[in-house]
């Protein structure tokens, strides 16, 4: 399928949001199929992560935030794994919550964890 230009989205989204959503899923279900099969079952599970933060979101900039925050995330033990030699985080055995501050996770600190999960846990914040 062909990429809108910016302006077309924009329109798009301004005059017919559903139609706008229907394009957004058929362009993400375009770019996951495309990337092979190696792939597909990571990005459908980012992509479920994704849609349901935009859900839970109160606003479309509470979403917009914490899937920036996702990112930026990402992109830090992205570099942190390639400053550090690692060729897969997963060899660590480490899982990271996206909102939890890696370097006091990585130390395991608990006091890095937001106070609602700290809550949930039974720890004190």
């Amino acid at each position: 399928m062909k990429q809108p230009s910016f302006e077309e989205l924009e329109t798009l989204a301004s005059q017919d949001p559903a139609a706008f959503e229907a394009l957004r899923a058929e362009l993400i279900e375009d770019c996951i199929r495309s990337a092979g099969p190696a792939s597909e079952r990571r990005l459908r599970g980012l992509q479920f992560v994704i849609d349901s933060r935009r859900q839970l979101a109160r606003t479309p900039l509470k979403a917009l935030i914490e899937i920036q925050a996702m990112m930026h995330d990402s992109l830090q033990r992205l570099n942190l794994a390639l400053q550090s030699g690692s060729t897969s985080e997963r060899a660590s055995g480490r899982v990271v919550h996206p909102k939890w501050s890696w370097s006091l996770v990585r130390s395991g600190d608990k006091r890095s964890r937001p106070s609602s999960v700290a809550h949930r846990e039974g720890e004190n914040a």
